[in-house]
């Protein structure tokens, strides 16, 4: 017994080398405050989340543009008035059921007193694709930009869309990142004119025989892989010279 709990506290992280996926999704709703707030609680130092823009578009923490699997009603985020959105429920009834089904929908602002109660604390704000084909790469940074101003310094936006990245960084936000669409894309020409402080990537896009500490374009960003299930993983990944790991297990992961 003494050498299974040695060989477990081996294999714990650190909080600074994870981030909350969705908040602390293994446990709650994902991209609500709850999840959020939980996922700090838990020790998180980064928490990530997911923006979608509604019908009159307006930003919400929601990662699906349809309401079905988060919510458990019909109908799409891309269509619905804001205020209608924030009564809905946000409780992934299929994976949790009932336990949470006074848990509502959350707009971007309420990051905002996240980050000011705990200035430690620094966010992945994940721009989706849907949202920016549904209201335009200028709106959707003039928009989250004046939400987030006042924790400009703790938030990284991000996003699969480089170009979005690229307005991001040209609008002088101080922390962008990117999603990775393919391995390959680090020597993508958009992804190198965003100059991303972060690089994000799907960890099994990541070709076994790479040397990370070889590639150019990660000399500069912090890689962070996702989806980290198991601290033996992720030790595995750190082992190869990722930065930073992405998890719906945070508090399985980390380390006292």
């Amino acid at each position: 017994l003494a050498l299974s709990v040695m060989n477990q506290a081996m294999v714990m992280i650190h909080p600074s080398k994870l981030v909350a996926h969705r908040g602390y999704q293994a446990k709650y709703p994902e991209n609500t405050a709850l999840s959020l707030i939980k996922a700090i609680e838990a020790g998180a130092l980064f928490i990530e989340l997911d923006v979608q823009f509604s019908g009159d578009r307006l930003p919400i923490i929601y990662h699906d543009t349809d309401l079905q699997r988060v919510s458990g009603q019909s109908g799409s985020v891309l269509t619905a008035a804001r205020d209608e959105l924030l009564s809905c429920p946000a409780y992934e009834p299929q994976r949790l059921g009932d336990t949470f089904k006074g848990e509502k929908i959350s707009p971007l602002e309420s990051l905002v007193d996240i980050l000011v109660a705990q200035p430690e604390v620094t966010a992945f704000v994940e721009l989706k694709e849907e949202s920016i084909e549904h209201c335009g790469r200028a709106l959707i940074i003039e928009s989250v930009q004046q939400i987030l101003q006042s924790v400009a310094q703790q938030t990284v936006l991000m996003s699969f869309d480089y170009p979005l990245a690229i307005a991001a960084r040209a609008a002088g936000w101080p922390w962008v990142g990117v999603v990775l669409q393919s391995w390959d894309d680090l020597n993508h020409a958009d992804v190198a004119l965003a100059r991303p402080d972060y690089i994000y990537s799907d960890h099994t896009n990541i070709p076994e025989d790479c040397d990370l500490t070889s590639i150019p374009a990660l000399s500069n960003a912090v890689l962070v892989t996702y989806e980290v299930g198991t601290s033996e993983l992720g030790q595995k990944l750190l082992a190869r010279h990722v930065d930073m790991l992405e998890t719906f297990e945070i508090e399985a992961l980390q380390s006292p």
